[in-house]
């Protein structure tokens, strides 16, 4: 798969900007408690025995999976990828309505879930949608 060329639109930039942000930020918090991190991690049930070390790759790794679909959409307007960070939002609606009363207590989540989907909106904006659109044939586009 070719890397996109050119000029990314706005509204693909701020999709990636705000949630690379928060991926970044996320492994950052985790990193810096990781006995904190590795007791969220026990709390999953997995029958795993979290130590330091398993903790700080479990961590990387979610992060590396968090770039993932960035990177699909951002270097190769990847419309799977998009569709699939679409329906992990929608997935997260779904999580966020069902936890409301807990989150409405702990406004600093519930504001950064919001502008993460705010985010992946922003990929069906109108300059976001001819972006994707292009033909990867279009050599004025990709290489």
């Amino acid at each position: 798969m070719r890397a996109v060329r050119g000029k990314r639109p706005l509204p693909v930039n701020a999709f990636a900007a705000v949630l690379l942000g928060f991926a970044t930020f996320n492994l950052a918090v985790a990193l810096r408690d990781l006995p904190a991190q590795a007791e969220m991690l026990r709390s999953l049930g997995l029958g795993i025995e979290w130590n330091r070390d398993w903790t700080i790759v479990a961590s990387s790794a979610w992060f590396t999976v968090e770039l993932i679909p960035i990177a699909a959409v951002w270097l190769w307007a990847s419309r799977f990828a998009r569709n699939f960070v679409t329906a992990m939002a929608g997935l997260k609606v779904v999580l966020i309505l069902s936890n409301l009363p807990l989150l409405v207590a702990l406004p600093g989540v519930l504001a950064g879930q919001s502008i993460s989907l705010v985010a992946v909106v922003l990929l069906f904006t109108r300059p976001a949608n001819a972006w994707f659109a292009r033909k990867p044939d279009d050599t004025a586009v990709f290489e």
